[in-house]
């Protein structure tokens, strides 16, 4: 999980609701950029939760939306990741579901919640005529938004495409998009559990959401033509329309 100056306040929530999962078998990091939070001084609800176990991992560069999940898998290589936002109470068997699909299904990243791409008059655009996917939806028309609770097994995002200065120049704000490229280039798996989404935190409406800044189509453009795959998206998408 990531959060910044305008939402930090009220983060402890999701993070509670962490805490409170069935599964507790894991590791929970909090992603700060050190430039948004002077002499590292963060809320006593969020200072607290570190008596629980809550790791803060302090990075010297602002990632945005990036900083849910890219700084914890560069740190942790070989550990099982799971990316979740901090607006959300997440359900008590977030862990335990992801988990035990992942057993099932090794190697595969596993989303609570996704969307099934499709093309629209032909032309392969971000969110056009998407729909919600189901366990049913296949890998390659998966598009998988890692906030709802997305797990990410060790090497299922080439480390080595993550270039910094490749990604601010053509994908600064739109980490979903760049994750769902790494995995293509990769090679990796996809399967969405299609469950309902989470109960919001009320109290962080009025911040906005690192989401709220995401230009999605036009990153979503850029990196489908800087990576190639234009032509090998659009075909397996236009095959299964007819």
């Amino acid at each position: 999980m990531t959060s910044y100056p305008a939402r930090i306040k009220h983060a402890w929530l999701s993070i509670e609701s962490l805490f409170r999962q069935e599964d507790r078998n894991f590791k929970l990091v909090l992603v700060l950029a050190e430039n948004q939070f002077p002499n590292r001084r963060v809320p006593r609800s969020i200072g607290r939760l570190r008596n629980k176990g809550l790791e803060i991992l302090w990075v010297s560069r602002d990632g945005g939306s990036f900083d849910h999940l890219w700084p914890v898998y560069e740190k942790y290589p070989e550990s099982t990741i799971i990316s979740v936002d901090d607006d959300k109470f997440f359900s008590p068997n977030l862990v335990g579901k992801l988990r035990a699909a992942s057993l099932n299904f090794p190697s595969t990243i596993i989303g609570w919640r996704g969307w099934q791409m499709r093309t629209c008059d032909g032309e392969l655009t971000f969110g056009r005529g998407w729909l919600r996917a189901t366990k049913k939806t296949p890998s390659e028309h998966l598009f998988m938004p890692p906030g709802n609770g997305s797990l990410y097994p060790p090497g299922s995002l080439p480390l080595e495409t993550g270039d910094y200065v490749v990604r601010e120049k053509i994908c600064p704000n739109a980490d979903d998009v760049w994750y769902w490229a790494l995995a293509h280039l990769g090679g990796t798996k996809s399967l969405c559990l299609g469950l309902p989404n989470h109960r919001s935190v009320w109290q962080q409406n009025g911040a906005p959401s690192l989401a709220s800044i995401q230009p999605g189509p036009k990153e979503f453009q850029q990196v489908i033509d800087h990576f190639e795959l234009r032509e090998s998206v659009s075909k397996s998408l236009t095959e299964a329309a007819i």
